[in-house]
């Protein structure tokens, strides 16, 4: 081992560092990538709330399910992947939206 070290000249201990470094931020990227995989099934419930909003501001009346929403407002769902829990209480009363990755 301390031979290798003596053969390593700065530029070549240099090189290897900056190596190092980079695959520690690629592997730091990808492993943020896959958390933000997690977490598209509360962005897509923020979506589904805003359209949900959207569609009572013009309508007065929150949408009858999600396929309303699918239908007039250009949301478009993935049911391969998540389930979707829309539950309403009323015309005027905002729905329980949930949406659960499978």
């Amino acid at each position: 081992m301390k031979k290798l070290i003596r053969f390593l000249d700065p530029q070549s201990t240099i090189t290897i560092t900056i190596l190092v470094v980079i695959v520690l931020f690629s592997l730091q990227t990808i492993d943020n990538i896959s958390s933000n995989k997690e977490d598209r099934s509360e962005a897509i419930e923020e979506i589904l709330i805003k359209a949900s909003i959207q569609c009572y501001s013009l309508e007065g009346s929150y949408p009858p399910d999600i396929d309303y929403l699918r239908k007039n407002y250009g949301i478009i769902i993935d049911d391969e992947q998540y389930f979707y829990f829309y539950d309403t209480n009323g015309a005027n009363i905002a729905p329980n939206i949930e949406v659960i990755k499978r």
